[in-house]
């Protein structure tokens, strides 16, 4: 078994510790990484290592946190620790739920680092040596808190001793427990059924190893390639440190993809994010969510797109798009907002410093610098003219402006909704239009009125 462990397979994530030391009104596992938060990305790599069972152990305050069910999703089981009597206790707590599982992986939701190529090799290691336990270690500099394996002369692992148990012999030792382990499950529940508590009533799966190899069962240790992988989020602090190493594989992979960034440290990109081959992503552009963007756009310098979709050949300068939609070939900016549910057609235009907000811009339409429109629909070949405002909420309600294809509507105009533009119409500069203007018709004044249109004009 190399790729695809097979349905006996649960895995078992452990969020129920307080993770005091983040400091933080929110639960550590909801915490954010790279736009997940820590206990998704534990599960999403479960998931990518092919074990599709999973049972998350939680604190009662998590359980109950409605960011936690949405971070979780469908298809997760969660058991509850009602009180944090150690990770073997936590580990029992999921028993009921994996009951009828032969294996089982054992992970937790503050080690966003792990990849699921480590724990593919763990998978596939601890089913080929046929061991009961098969665990995840590091070799070099020991982070602060981790456990030392203590093997024995033949190399075979005897036990992990604690950092706070372990004497100076013992914490001379280069190689630490990760806290990721593959049990038999019978041996776990077994053996950590039979487990004494400590001192304060706890009790460890640390301590199952000692159990396990007293007991004549082969326990296994797989190193991981990249100690990095093994940094555990206690504190803001190491949350910012994994967030950086994500980053960076982040990307690493869209550049090997072939997106190009001429400055990536300075580029932040979401694991939700798509983009397409031959894209420019400027410094500092932060790329957050769903946002999607196809092949050839030009992003930045200094732009933000949050869950926006931007076509191909696309080029935003120095602004700001959430839940909007960007057409092929339109530009925007600098300095703009589309807000949600901006929607720009192909080819149109927005000019810098306008805002967009719940409105359709048809295709090749422009809108002028100092502007704002909500609450629109502005057809194909339009032209808004700077300083020009449609006036959609009258303090009670919002209602809705119709601009046909091919109007101009003239700098400084105040479009007085609900109202409509009839298609080729035009507003003189500085008009309030408070009625509907019809096809093909100049208005001009406050409050506007019809002129015949002079020679030559649209």
């Amino acid at each position: 078994m190399t790729s695809n462990p097979d349905k006996q397979w649960v895995g078992v994530i452990l969020a129920a510790g307080v993770g005091s030391r983040m400091r933080s009104s929110v639960p550590k596992p909801l915490h954010t990484v790279c736009g997940r938060t820590l206990v998704q990305q534990a599960i999403l790599t479960v998931r990518e290592a092919g074990v599709e069972r999973i049972v998350i152990v939680a604190s009662p305050l998590l359980a109950i946190d409605p960011a936690f069910s949405a971070s979780i999703g469908e298809g997760v089981t969660v058991a509850i620790q009602s009180e944090p009597r150690g990770t073997g206790d936590a580990l029992l707590c999921a028993s009921d739920a994996a009951s009828d599982a032969t294996h089982i992986l054992v992970s937790n939701a503050d080690m966003p680092l792990v990849t699921p190529g480590t724990v593919r090799t763990m998978l596939s290691t601890h089913i080929d040596s046929g061991a009961a336990i098969t665990l995840l270690t590091g070799k070099g500099d020991t982070p602060e808190g981790f456990g030392r394996v203590k093997r024995g002369a033949d190399g075979r692992v005897l036990a992990i001793v604690e950092e706070a148990d372990a004497d100076e012999a013992i914490l001379t030792i280069d190689e630490y427990n990760a806290g990721y382990y593959c049990m038999d499950a019978s041996v776990a529940w077994g053996l950590l059924g039979g487990l004494p508590p400590s001192a304060g009533g706890e009790i460890y799966i640390t301590d199952a190893i000692a159990a396990a190899v007293s007991a004549d069962r082969t326990v296994e240790a797989v190193v991981a390639s990249e100690p990095s992988e093994l940094t555990g989020v206690n504190n803001r602090v190491e949350l910012a440190e994994a967030e950086a190493v994500l980053r960076s594989r982040i990307r690493r992979r869209w550049m090997l993809d072939g997106v190009t960034m001429t400055d990536p440290e300075t580029t932040y990109i979401d694991f939700g994010v798509t983009i397409g081959q031959d894209t420019l992503i400027r410094p500092n552009t932060h790329l957050l969510g769903s946002t999607s963007i196809g092949v050839g756009a030009d992003i930045g310098p200094g732009s933000v797109l949050e869950d926006t979709k931007v076509g191909d050949g696309v080029r935003i300068i120095s602004s700001y798009a959430e839940s909007a939609q960007i057409g092929d070939r339109a530009t925007v900016g600098p300095s703009s907002h589309l807000r949600p549910g901006a929607v720009i057609g192909p080819d149109a235009h927005i000019g810098n410093f306008a805002e967009v907000k719940n409105s359709v811009i048809g295709s090749h339409a422009h809108v002028g610098h100092f502007s704002y429109v909500g609450d629109t629909t502005v057809g194909a070949r339009a032209n808004i003219g700077a300083g020009a405002v449609t006036c959609n909420y009258d303090g009670e309600s919002k209602h809705r402006t119709n601009i046909g294809e091919g109007a101009f509507i003239g700098s400084g105009s105040m479009l007085i909704a609900p109202v409509v533009i009839g298609p080729g119409a035009s507003t003189g500069a500085g008009s309030v239009v408070t009625r509907d203007v019809p096809p093909d018709t100049l208005v001009v004044g406050a409050p506007a009125r019809r002129v015949p249109k002079r020679a030559g004009a649209q």
